[in-house]
């Protein structure tokens, strides 16, 4: 039974996952861990517009005559460099972060529904950081994330983070951990 019950969840999470026509955009960035007193906020539309969660392995987007969107960085709102693949890090070592999408823009009617988690890390003496998708070993959080959509494959993973995530949020981080340090 549980295993009918998994197999029905996958392909709802699948089928979930295809078009990003429809799904929200991203309306917050929440930020939350080593060294930040409160969780850092970003809602910069201008920040926002240039990530979200709708892309990556299993995600297609498509134009309103239904036809594919190619992918590139700048279209796709990658925080991920998907390309590089997956790396194996020593996440320990490193600043760790709880990073959650918070979408709209859809008929929301749980909050697992409406939140994308993942964790990121860095070195703050190097370039370039990581970000892990939770997966089945990480129980809410991939669920969660399930509820959105699914990337088969790559789950419970880390990547490298993309470019203009570390040009845009890695600054905002520094800047909020560096202020709640000065207190």
């Amino acid at each position: 039974m549980k295993n009918v019950l998994y197999a029905f969840t996958l392909a709802t999470l699948l089928l979930a996952s295809a078009p990003t026509l429809s799904k929200g955009q991203t309306e917050r960035i929440e930020i939350s861990g080593a060294g930040l007193a409160t969780p850092l906020e970003i809602t910069d539309a201008a920040i926002l517009g240039r990530f979200n969660i709708w892309n990556g392995p299993g995600v297609e987007a498509f134009d309103a005559n239904g036809r594919p969107i190619p992918e590139d960085e700048e279209r796709s709102g990658a925080f991920i460099d998907w390309a590089r693949g997956i790396v194996s890090i020593q996440a320990s070592t490193l600043e760790r972060y709880d990073v959650v999408f918070h979408q709209g823009g859809r008929d929301y009617r749980h909050e697992w529904h409406s939140r994308y988690v993942v964790r990121y890390a860095y070195d703050p003496a190097a370039d370039g950081g990581y970000i892990y998708l939770p997966g089945r070993k990480d129980g809410d959080a991939a669920k969660k994330n399930w509820s959105l959509m699914y990337h088969p494959g790559v789950e419970g993973n880390w990547f490298h983070s993309a470019p203009a995530w570390e040009r845009l949020v890695r600054p905002l981080i520094q800047k909020a951990v560096a202020a709640a340090h000065s207190k």
